[in-house]
Parts: structure tokens; sequence; C-alpha cells
């Protein structure tokens, strides 16, 4: 049969339970003893980190001290530097504005100084173009009763005056009346040519102006003209530039030449006179007289008038 299990009485239970307590005792006073080497080891390595974080932060310091002054005496160098650069540059400004300053005053002075030249030279151009003109006039004036005879052989006058020569000459080419009276004849004034060259021109001033215009008329209305056998050539003896002007004509009076119910001629000093149809026209410019000569024969020629 199962045994009873009988309380047991308070007494009892604290007898049981007295040796329990005595070994926690023991056991808290063993971990005790060993705990405190433990806290002393650390609280030992604490004072080791501290002092080294302190020795750590002194260096950090100490470095970032000199860093920091070694920094600022190259940024106050720099500085130094910089002021000086920006000061010999603000100088050198200073002294290039001053310079383009006196630069713009010259040019407008200069730009002045062309545009009153350039007015000056417009006046003389016109003073010029006004002289010459007249220059021109005048000569053409001063030779106005002279001829000039091409092809007459050196030599031919033989001892006798040029003037004798010279009304001998238009009297027998030009079947002459009477022997006109000359004032002056001589050959142009250059080097006397070669045998296998080309004669002088005998210049000849006739006296009286209705005599000259009496020889002008013969010697257009003459095709061939010549001298004791020789064939010459009698033409006014005009003025250089009045001869290139007229000359310019020559390729126009070519196309004129012989055309039917067309009648033209050069007046004094270089001006073109042109009749046809009932119409006159002058020119002086060659270029606008050959464009309206070519139209006219085109014109002509293709029946529309």
């Amino acid at each position: 049969m199962p045994r009873k299990n009988t309380p047991k009485s308070d007494a009892a239970e604290a007898e049981e339970g007295a040796p329990e307590a005595t070994d926690s005792s023991n056991n808290a006073n063993d971990t005790s003893s060993h705990i405190e080497p433990v806290l002393g080891a650390i609280a030992s390595l604490r004072a080791d980190l501290e002092g080294f974080k302190a020795a750590i932060c002194q260096t950090i310091e100490a470095k970032t001290a000199a860093a920091t002054a070694e920094l600022r005496r190259d940024l106050a160098d720099l500085k130094t530097e910089n002021d000086a650069a920006l000061a010999s540059l603000r100088t050198k400004m200073e002294v290039n504005a001053q310079s383009i300053k006196e630069l713009a005053d010259a040019t407008s002075t200069s730009s002045d100084t062309v545009r009153g030249l350039e007015r000056v030279v417009e006046t003389l151009q016109e003073q010029v173009s006004t002289l010459t003109e007249k220059c021109i006039d005048l000569e053409g004036r001063s030779k106005r009763q002279n001829l000039r005879v091409a092809g007459l052989r050196e030599g031919r006058e033989d001892g006798r005056d040029g003037r004798e020569l010279a009304a001998l000459l238009l009297k027998e080419a030009l079947d002459l009346d009477e022997l006109p009276l000359i004032d002056r004849a001589h050959r142009a004034l250059r080097r006397r040519q070669g045998d296998d060259e080309p004669p002088r021109h005998f210049i000849i001033r006739v006296h009286y102006s209705h005599t000259f215009e009496k020889i002008m008329k013969k010697v257009i209305s003459t095709r061939e003209i010549s001298f004791q056998g020789q064939k010459i050539h009698i033409f006014r003896d005009l003025p250089q530039e009045v001869a290139k002007r007229q000359a310019a004509f020559t390729t126009v009076r070519k196309l004129l030449r012989d055309k039917p119910g067309v009648r033209y001629g050069l007046l004094y000093p270089a001006k073109l006179r042109l009749s046809h149809d009932g119409t006159e026209k002058f020119f002086t410019d060659p270029d606008e007289a050959r464009r309206y000569v070519a139209r006219y024969l085109e014109e002509a020629g293709s029946g529309r008038k």
C-alpha cells in the first residue's frame, strides 16, 4: 500500500533550508572575489584609454594648429602676392586706359583732319579739272590756225625758208589760186629721224583764219594729196589731249561711214554730232555713242526704225 505523505512542520522545513542558505552565501562571496580583479582591470584599461585619448587629442590639436598656422601663412603670402599683382595690373590698366584715351583723341583729330583734307582735295580736283580744261582750250586757241603735214620727206626745204616751202606746198597740193600768207613753218620739235623712219611732221601756221578755213575745206574735199609726186597728209594741229579724245570716236565713225541717210561730224574739242531720220544727237562719251550707233544699225538692219 502506498505511503501517505505527511506534511512537515515549519520547524522541520526551517531546519532543512538552513544548509541551502549557507551554500548561497558562500557562492556570493566567491563571485565577488572573482569580479573585483576584473573591475580593477577594466578601470585600469579605462584609465589607459583616457590617457591614449587625451594624447591623441593633443597630437591632433597640435597638428591641426600647425597646419592652420602654415595655411594662414600661405594664405597671407598669397594675398600679398595677389595684392601686388592686382596693384601692378591696376597700374597697367590705368596706363592703357590713358593710352586708349589719347589714341581716341588722336584718331578723332586725325579723322577731322582727313575730312578737312578730303574737302580740300575735292576742291583742288575741281580746280585742277577746270584749269586743265582751260589750258587745253588755250592751247587749242593758240593752234587754231595751225596745220600739220605728215609724210613730207626730210630735207625738202633744201635751204629755203620754211614759210616759203609751206606756202608753195599748200598752193600746189591743194590747187589754191594764190600763195597763202604763212606766219611760221617748222618741223616738229624732236630729234631728226633716220632715213628708214617716218619724217617729222611739218607744222604750218596760216596768217588769216579765212584762208585756214578755205584750206581745210580743200583738204576735206580732196581724197589724195601729193606734193611734187610725194603723197602727204594735211590735218589740223590739235592739242594732244584733244587729239586723244577725238581718236576715241574712231570706231564709231567707222561704223557710220557710208551709211545712207546718216550725217556725222566731230565738233571741237571732241563732240560727235549725229543726224539721221530727222533726229540730231550729240555725244561726248565714245562708249555711249558706240552703244547708240550699234542699236540704231541693228534696228535699221531689221527694218524697225
